[in-house]
């Protein structure tokens, strides 16, 4: 299966001006949906509401008030040697590799 890598016409994050649209139309929805005067206490209500009867949603808020935890990958190799392997288990590995790629 091939990837879809390289540039392209609408490839990557959109503009500043693109998430400004996007953020005044949320807002606008929020204040219209909470009958609110404000866009800071529609959000409240918001974050009151919906946000905070879910798991997920107290997640979403925490990971934004504390930070969100640096995400950890252990790579383990345990053939650290090479002499570990035999001749015949690196020609296998050689093999399969090719097969594959």
């Amino acid at each position: 299966m091939a990837g879809t890598g390289g540039k392209r016409e609408g490839a990557g994050r959109p503009t500043k001006v693109d998430e400004q649209k996007a953020n005044n139309l949320f807002n606008r929805a929020l204040k219209e949906l909470y009958k609110a005067d404000t866009e800071d206490e529609a959000k409240i209500r918001f974050i009151k509401d919906t946000l905070m009867d879910s798991q997920r949603g107290q997640l979403f808020i925490a990971e934004h008030i504390f930070g969100k935890a640096p995400q950890e990958i252990k790579q383990t190799n345990l053939n650290i040697n090479k002499e570990d392997l035999t001749e015949k288990e690196v020609e296998l590995i050689k093999n399969s590799l090719k097969e594959r790629y």
